[in-house]
């Protein structure tokens, strides 16, 4: 698995770590689960956009 950095604002940074904590997972769990959710659920967008080389917007 590789570490990735990014920038992120102190109060979703907060929730995170709450919802975490909640749940007994890490900070990396949630956040790998919460982008693994959207990607499922804009999996047709991202196909569509691939053949018809667009840009998506969220």
């Amino acid at each position: 698995m590789r570490v990735v950095t990014f920038k992120i604002e102190e109060e979703l940074l907060e929730l995170i770590d709450q919802y975490a904590e909640l749940r007994g997972e890490t900070r990396s769990e949630v956040i790998r689960k919460a982008l693994m959710e959207l990607l499922r659920e804009e999996r047709e967008k991202i196909r569509r956009a691939k053949s018809k080389k667009v840009r998506i917007v969220v």
